[in-house]
């Protein structure tokens, strides 16, 4: 890493650092954006609006990265309100956490409710499945994911397919909505 590279990621994570937390529940992060050439802008903090933007779509191979103790965000396009702990990443979106990844186009966090909704293209992979959908909603509290719209999940022998899933991480317990249709292997 560059000299400029990491003078820009302590100011950010300064910045981070610094900027109080509203939450009932103090969460440590880390805002980190890699592969950004010292001569261009990569970020903005407007500190009246308490925005953090920053976009690196344009610039090959750079990414934008949050990282909390238990789980990691990462996407080309951010906007980040830290009064509310309020993240939008946009373009090549991921996220892990210990028990789950998950991909998609767009993705919004809200740490205050601890709710993270996906949409566009949404991946989710797990020990025991892969879980397409076209939306996501995840709630931290109760450790469930609302997958909704052409939803199809894989099992190692099997995969079923509709368009309203409940996965209960915890439990791993999976309920299916309305109308749907799998396929499967038995062994005899």
């Amino acid at each position: 890493m560059t000299r400029a590279n990491r003078c820009i990621a302590m100011l950010l994570m300064l910045l981070f650092l610094c900027v109080p937390s509203v939450s009932a529940e103090e969460r440590t992060g880390t805002l980190e954006i890699t592969g950004v050439p010292p001569e261009m802008t990569a970020g903005h903090y407007d500190s009246s609006a308490k925005l953090f933007t920053a976009d690196v779509r344009e610039i090959p191979g750079a990414i934008i990265r949050v990282t909390y103790d238990d789980m990691r965000i990462s996407g080309l396009q951010l906007e980040w309100r830290t009064e509310d702990e309020h993240l939008t990443f946009v373009h090549s979106v991921n996220v892990w956490r210990e028990d789950l990844e998950l991909e998609a186009d767009w993705l919004e966090y809200d740490g205050q409710a601890k709710v993270l909704t996906a949409k566009g293209n949404v991946k989710v992979t797990t020990e025991d499945a892969v879980i397409y959908a076209g939306h996501l909603v995840y709630t931290e509290d109760t450790d469930e994911a609302l997958f909704t719209d052409s939803v199809r999940v894989e099992f190692s022998d099997g995969a079923f397919m509709g368009e309203k899933f409940l996965f209960r991480v915890e439990e791993k317990a999976m309920q299916f909505f309305g109308p749907f249709q799998g396929s499967f292997q038995s062994s005899q």
